[in-house]
């Protein structure tokens, strides 16, 4: 049986991580890109910046060199930031799209031919309910969030005879060092009457109290032993019922609930 080759970006920490070593409790061959190695060295480790598409460009080819195929593409690298829109900076919310999103499509855009060629492959993006339930003061990091859920999907039509298939795996509160490393933007909550601060305490309480990365990865496990991918994977038994609430509610009730919870 040949090996299968496993590519997860943002993977030194975290949910990364813990999907690295799923799946090298799965025989995968994993490569790990991230821009410093992680703990476990039986990951073969490549330093990587996904904003930096020729280091993403080398990065791939020397995989791609060595392997000749890539079975799986797991783009979890991501950061946060928070604040009011009106008064973000300008290189927090680039910054936020270029990780999220435009890191991910840098990614695929190396690996798709691969796969293409080779027959088939899957690509999971990890993404949030976020992305389906808009945060205030935190609206640019839903709409990278958005942004790559319709990526994924999009790319899955376009793929799919080619038998490569995509998911996007979102998620809610996990607790990792993604909270504290959020970027937040203060200013203007004077004038919000301290709204933008209650709702950023109130999110990064549930992230405190969230669920542990292995139970992502535990999950994408179980993900990949189907014959066919999930093109959205809501992660969480109690998550999936707030999935249910955004196909059964009108929009404008569900940000009315929004508003009230973190508005």
């Amino acid at each position: 049986m040949e090996q299968k080759i496993a590519v997860v970006t943002g993977a030194s920490k975290g949910i990364g991580l813990e999907i690295a070593k799923m799946l090298l409790g799965r025989d995968y061959t994993v490569y790990g890109l991230a821009r410093r190695p992680g703990a476990d060295d039986r990951v073969c480790w490549i330093s990587c910046d996904v904003t930096d598409r020729q280091s993403v460009e080398k990065v791939f080819s020397r995989i791609l060199e060595k392997e000749d195929r890539i079975d799986l593409l797991v783009c979890n690298a991501g950061i946060g930031i928070s604040g009011a829109a009106e008064f973000a900076p300008e290189a927090d919310y680039r910054r936020q799209m270029e990780v999220n999103f435009d890191g991910a499509v840098a990614c695929v855009q190396q690996t798709a031919s691969a796969m293409r060629s080779q027959g088939g492959g899957k690509i999971v993006f990890i993404s949030s309910l976020a992305a389906i339930f808009p945060l205030p003061f935190q609206g640019f990091y839903s709409a990278s969030k958005a942004a790559l859920n319709a990526f994924s999907d999009s790319l899955g039509i376009e793929m799919a005879p080619f038998g490569v298939q995509t998911c996007t795996m979102m998620l809610n509160d996990v607790k990792t060092e993604f909270t504290d490393n959020r970027r937040k933007t203060a200013v203007g909550d004077d004038i919000y009457g301290g709204r933008i601060s209650a709702s950023v305490e109130k999110m990064e309480k549930s992230e405190r109290s969230g669920m542990a990365p292995s139970d992502v990865a535990k999950t994408l496990g179980k993900l990949l032993d189907r014959r066919k991918l999930p093109s959205h994977k809501i992660v969480g038994a109690s998550n999936e019922f707030l999935g249910l609430l955004f196909r059964i509610l009108p929009a404008d009730v569900m940000l009315k609930l929004l508003s009230k919870i973190y508005g």
